[in-house]
């Protein structure tokens, strides 16, 4: 207290001379109405701006949760799209079957670590067989694939993203549906190349590159990247350099594909026609 005293006492012309200032303003403002006009608009003008500052940071603060929200929301939606698509597509053909259930379904999920400076790149997932997960699902995000589950444990899975050397996934040519083998050439992480395609098809900067849907693990037409150049690797083949759709240095949330017809499929083709 006697420190504040002491304070006061310094500076006490110094206080007076703001209080005065105060006053005098005040004054002015409450008997001239031009002066009231103009000390009210720019009132005004700095709380908005002041309440818009605040906003924003606590926006900012929260953007977190917003992406949380929005990702199960995605998921949430395109489940029951699915459903959606499983039902109409049964009603078309003449027949609902009350038990059935569509082909695939999707599981949420958020990276937790990861490398893309590698030649073996991988993803680890923050969910695991008691989410649901199983091997060789596919992961995706709302711009296109990621890759497939390696690996995994009771609460994580790993990833082996397209931008590893060991990954190769068909994929297609969206426009003219002529597919091949799309493999990582370990370089740069944000192209991979589509091979196998036959010299004298068609295919022009800016096409899009899709999955081809022939494999039990990637649902069709899925983007994957869209056409940089294209070159002649051989008299026969054609050399497709893709720009990735995912940028996976920015990768947060992604979505899990399950196949709930995989192991029908696998049963069936594994009476007769694996060697």
């Amino acid at each position: 207290m006697k420190e504040i005293i002491k304070l006061i006492l310094k500076y006490h012309f110094t206080i007076i001379f703001i209080l005065l200032e105060i006053v005098s303003f005040s004054l002015i403002i409450r008997h001239n109405e031009y002066q009231r006009a103009i000390f009210s608009e720019s009132a005004s003008t700095l709380f908005g701006n002041i309440s818009s500052t605040i906003t924003s940071i606590k926006d900012y603060f929260r953007l977190k949760e917003m992406n949380e929200s929005l990702a199960n929301e995605n998921i949430l939606l395109k489940n029951r799209l699915e459903k959606y698509e499983f039902l109409r597509d049964t009603i078309i053909h003449g027949t609902v079957v009350q038990d059935s259930i569509p082909v695939y379904e999707y599981i949420g999920a958020k990276q937790v670590n990861a490398t893309y400076n590698r030649t073996k790149n991988y993803i680890t997932l923050n969910q695991g067989r008691k989410n649901g997960l199983q091997k060789e699902m596919a992961v995706c995000t709302p711009e296109g694939i990621v890759g497939l589950i390696q690996d995994l444990s009771d609460h994580f899975a790993v990833v082996i993203p397209l931008i590893n050397v060991d990954s190769r996934i068909s994929a297609k040519i969206k426009k003219n549906n002529y597919y091949g083998s799309l493999q990582w050439d370990g370089n740069d992480y944000a192209y991979s190349y589509l091979n196998d395609i036959p010299y004298h098809v068609e295919v022009n900067a800016g096409d899009t590159i899709v999955t081809s849907g022939l494999s039990k693990i990637f649902p069709e037409g899925i983007v994957v990247g869209y056409v940089e150049s294209v070159d002649k690797e051989t008299a026969n083949f054609l050399k497709i350099k893709v720009k990735l759709a995912v940028d996976f240095k920015r990768i947060n949330h992604v979505y899990v594909i399950l196949n709930n017809k995989k192991n029908e499929q696998t049963s069936l083709e594994a009476i007769n026609y694996h060697e």
